[in-house]
């Protein structure tokens, strides 16, 4: 169990981050007409309390990593960033499920080696 512990523990951990994110982003659409409402904002890296195990250079040019740490911002919502972090949400679950995909087929062609 360790073994799979280690091979897929990144990949729960962020998803795992990415629905956290998501439901603050969630929450900050619901209230963005809510009297008194300010936006609060989620961070990977908070969330994560560690890099981003799938951070590439390419990622990092991108602007994926973010510095925020979960708090309210103290500002009113803006709904296009909401939407826009969204999609962030979107291509990052996209990217992680594909990892873990891409490591159980590894895993399970090993399984499948000496039969």
């Amino acid at each position: 169990m360790d073994f799979l512990d280690n091979a897929l523990g990144p990949s729960l951990q962020y998803l795992n981050a990415i629905s956290s994110r998501q439901k603050l982003t969630s929450a900050n659409i619901a209230n963005a007409h809510t009297p008194g409402y300010t936006a609060r904002s989620a961070s990977f890296a908070e969330v994560l309390k560690a890099e981003n195990p799938f951070e590439t250079n390419l990622s990092q040019r991108m602007g994926s990593k973010l510095s925020e740490m979960n708090h309210n911002t103290g500002t009113p919502v803006n709904l296009q960033k909401e939407l826009v972090d969204m999609q962030k949400n979107l291509l990052f679950y996209s990217m992680t499920t594909r990892r873990a995909a891409s490591i159980v087929t590894v895993l399970k062609s090993a399984s499948q080696v000496g039969r």
